[in-house]
């Protein structure tokens, strides 16, 4: 079967598309405060190219496709990308397509590394809309300019958000974890780092109901459920499908929905629009992205190949069981991107949110 994207991205026999190990080789800190940032983007820019020399290492074929995913592993967004990665891999049966967790810096190293690659369509970015859209309004000092920086490419799919609370909290209803927060109880919160959806959600939560979590950040999303039923922690919001195995198992419970319909998956648990907080909508999003500068045939063969995929009636049967819904293309995409990429600064001033 001739390459779609040959040229460039030549057809040669070899393996279909697998999940690879962590490659968390990156120990930055999540927090970039005043006068840390410059060391910390010296450090970033530092620990890119360590990176890149470490992959050139590998023994990396000359086809192999890379999808980033900028987090350590364990999160929801593993999943969604084994279903997309597996399937799109037998429309390619002489490529390798991997997926790799990169984490660091909240994302932000795994971002840097697609920014600087070489806009052939070898080396893409699976990433959630906080670390998009809003991440930059949070951090002023990124390495790279997510306007410009990224294209986007294939808009997998919409998610909803819901949180969860560890099983030991004296908390049953968000209205009682309100309540303990009003108290004065010391609570906490998770999420991947910061000006991610999960930490912007907390926040919201704070700003609506007067309240004062503190935010916890850690490497990743798994990170940062482990944490949670291991108590050390008290709640974190993130999509349906990531919480969903514990709230199952009984280690933690759901609290609320962040949107304005019930989660087909969770629907005993209420949305935060039922409970009284209309403005507590927290949606999150999945996007394929490449390095800025990719040739138009690329990017063509890309959004056609992947789209077709997650059109297929299988792949929508799994993605549908994951939470995930709403496949598009680069356009309808872009337009997303450009508009979320003017909404989020001004609501986060008004806020008054830190990168901390």
């Amino acid at each position: 079967m001739r390459s779609l994207l040959s040229p460039f991205v030549p057809a040669h026999a070899g393996t279909q598309g697998r999940q690879t190990g962590t490659c968390e080789q990156v120990a930055l800190g999540s927090r970039l405060r005043g006068n840390e940032r410059s060391g910390c983007r010296a450090v970033i820019a530092f620990m890119t190219c360590v990176l890149a020399l470490l992959s050139h290492a590998l023994p990396a074929r000359a086809d192999t496709i890379r999808v980033i995913i900028p987090f350590a592993p364990g999160g929801a967004l593993d999943p969604i990308a084994r279903i997309m990665v597996n399937s799109w891999s037998r429309l390619r049966p002489a490529d390798s397509i991997i997926v790799e967790n990169i984490g660091g810096a909240g994302g932000i190293v795994g971002m840097n590394m697609v920014a600087k690659a070489a806009p052939d369509g070898r080396t893409l970015l699976f990433s959630p809309s906080g670390n998009i859209v809003i991440s930059p309004s949070l951090q002023p000092s990124l390495p790279y300019d997510t306007a410009t920086a990224f294209e986007p490419l294939v808009f997998v799919g919409l998610v909803k958000s819901a949180m969860i609370v560890r099983a030991s909290l004296d908390a049953r209803s968000l209205a009682e974890l309100i309540a303990l927060g009003k108290r004065g109880e010391k609570l906490t919160f998770g999420s991947p780092g910061p000006g991610t959806s999960p930490h912007i959600s907390g926040e919201l939560l704070n700003h609506a109901a007067a309240i004062a979590m503190t935010h916890v950040p850690f490497r990743g999303l798994g990170p940062a459920l482990n944490n949670l039923i291991g108590g050390h922690i008290d709640a974190i919001t993130t999509s349906v499908i990531g919480v969903l195995p514990y709230v199952e198992a009984k280690t933690a419970r759901a609290l609320a929905v962040f949107d304005t319909e019930r989660s087909d998956r969770l629907p005993e648990v209420p949305t935060t629009v039922e409970l009284g907080y209309p403005d507590l909508v927290m949606p999150q999003w999945y996007g394929l992205l490449g390095p800025a500068g990719m040739p138009a045939e690329i990017k063509r063969a890309i959004e056609g190949e992947v789209l077709s995929v997650l059109r297929a009636p299988e792949v929508m049967t799994q993605l549908a069981a994951s939470g995930v819904a709403g496949p598009k293309g680069a356009t309808e995409f872009k337009i997303l991107f450009d508009a979320e990429l003017k909404k989020w600064p001004p609501l986060i001033a008004k806020l008054g949110i830190k990168a901390e």
